[in-house]
């Protein structure tokens, strides 16, 4: 997608449950009848002491990177293993799963293999779904270049959703230190179909997350899923320019078939091809604002196919078809349960997770790649966050809602955009006099205690000092009051965000 991985679409259902598959149901037109292309689940994959250091098939790396390349650090990522042992061993504890290590009579790592971290609890009604991505047209073979954990609260209806860049340098159990986009296919790699188990390993040693379910889908996928909806509907708040091909029927290997596009702000109606542009630009952008277009789609995608009343009646008779477009281990009664919530979820029910600013650049002393390293002193907060009820309405406490009175209802929409990243309703009220020269932004409550107010006043570019109490205080549906001002920017990156009030 954004980086030539295609995305994993990931349709109305597959917020929840099985994406660019639900999506596909959606076709008015019959088509021939396939079979589903299914990773039979397996139980677990034994590791043993004759795990192969080596890939049964030789891998492609890219040596490319969305990060600037930057002087190799001295450090390595979490403690290094104790003493290297001669032999593969299985690491273990009564709390936590055995993994593979490396065999270290074969080769010395360039980087150290770091210790797993303890695993997450899962709470009994969530589950984690993670879309892949790949940088081919079919869900077979390539890299999985985009990768997204969906993970979903049966009880509660709330989505959370982490995008992990492809050059992240982790640890793949029974391998060695790679980029996690090699996973999957290293566990391909052999014909034993084990990919899926291999990249559920490799997140939960390195990040503690248990996966449920793998969903993997190619760029024609991805495409046809979005056309068969008649296209979805993107809020672009910054322009967006890379090189495009200047019609798709055309020979991306000819160099002349290419030109400058630019993408501009506005509500954008895209089909299949401009949407996979949209989530695959990189050149002019990093993996981390790719990883937050991925995920504006995959919403996209959730409102356009939760509005077909017919996605829960074709599942079970469409179950065979399009086998060229998916892999899965997901079961169509998991599918079909989790796709009953869909209709259920709205934006602010939805939040949004990057790792960005929890990874350093680093070059692999042999091979010179420049890949990301996790950090994760700064990286477990975001992971813990994975199954917790999204952000800004923990708990009981109803999700955080501004009135935002603004010129035009396009006008809100973007607005609107920037706030549901962070799970923030809002509702539209038009402007009836001149913009203000500055956004006017006004509390209701009797002191600012939980009302987020270093969150909105970045949100809004004013200082905390400068958001006002309603006085007298009055009684409002909403937590917010704000006027847009011509002060307001509408390209505003979530990766920049305030994560506390601390500075």
């Amino acid at each position: 997608m954004q980086r030539n991985n295609r995305l994993w679409l990931l349709g109305g259902g597959v917020v929840l449950a099985a994406a660019a598959f639900l999506i596909l149901f959606l076709s008015p037109k019959p088509q021939p009848a396939l079979s589903l292309v299914t990773v039979t689940p397996e139980p677990t994959r034994p590791i043993t002491a004759s795990a192969t250091l080596a890939p049964a098939t030789p891998l492609t790396v890219d040596q490319g990177t969305d990060s600037p390349p930057t002087t190799t650090p001295s450090a390595t990522p979490r403690p290094a293993t104790a003493t290297p042992v001669p032999v593969i061993v299985v690491t273990s504890s009564p709390t936590s799963p055995a993994f593979a290590t490396l065999d270290l009579t074969v080769a010395t790592p360039a980087t150290a293999v770091p210790t797993h971290v303890p695993p997450f609890s899962q709470p009994q009604d969530v589950v984690n779904i993670l879309l892949l991505g790949n940088d081919v047209d079919w869900a077979q073979g390539g890299r999985t270049d985009s990768m997204i954990i969906v993970s979903l609260n049966k009880e509660t209806g709330t989505v959370n959703l982490l995008s992990l860049p492809r050059d992240l340098y982790v640890y793949i159990p029974g391998w060695k230190m790679e980029r996690l986009n090699l996973a999957y296919p290293h566990g391909n790699a052999d014909g034993s179909g084990g990919g899926s188990q291999l990249i559920k390993e490799t997140l939960l040693y390195n990040f503690g997350i248990s996966v449920d379910y793998t969903i993997r889908i190619g760029f024609e996928g991805f495409k046809q899923a979005v056309d068969l909806l008649g296209g979805i509907e993107i809020v672009v708040n910054c322009p967006l320019t890379d090189w495009r091909l200047i019609s798709p029927e055309l020979d991306p290997e000819v160099e002349e078939n290419w030109a400058q596009f630019t993408l501009e702000t506005g509500i954008q109606t895209m089909d299949g091809d401009m949407a996979l542009w949209y989530v695959r630009s990189r050149r002019t952008t990093n993996d981390f604002e790719r990883g937050r277009r991925q995920q504006q789609v995959i919403r996209a995608i959730l409102q356009a196919g939760v509005n077909s009343p017919r996605l829960l009646t074709r599942l079970p008779t469409l179950w065979d078809a399009y086998q060229t477009y998916i892999e899965t281990d997901m079961p169509l009664t998991v599918m079909v349960e989790l796709a009953a919530l869909a209709p259920s979820i709205d934006g602010s029910q939805i939040r949004s997770l990057t790792l960005y600013g929890t990874t350093r650049a680093w070059q692999v002393p042999v091979s010179r790649e420049m890949v990301q390293l996790p950090q994760w002193e700064t990286a477990q907060p975001v992971f813990a966050q994975l199954m917790a009820e999204p952000g800004l309405g923990q708990g009981s406490r109803p999700p955080l809602s501004i009135e935002v009175v603004a010129p035009d209802s396009i006008y809100y929409r973007q607005v609107a955009e920037n706030l549901s990243w962070y799970g923030i309703a809002s509702t539209f009220t038009r402007l009836q006099t001149a913009m203000p020269d500055q956004t006017e932004v006004t509390y209701y409550g009797t002191n600012l205690k939980g009302s987020y107010d270093w969150l909105i006043a970045w949100l809004f570019y004013r200082y905390k000092e400068e958001i006002a109490l309603a006085s007298p205080p009055e009684a409002s549906t909403q937590n917010y009051h704000v006027v847009i001002g011509k002060d307001y920017s509408i390209c505003q990156s979530p990766l920049f965000a305030p994560t506390s009030d601390e500075p």
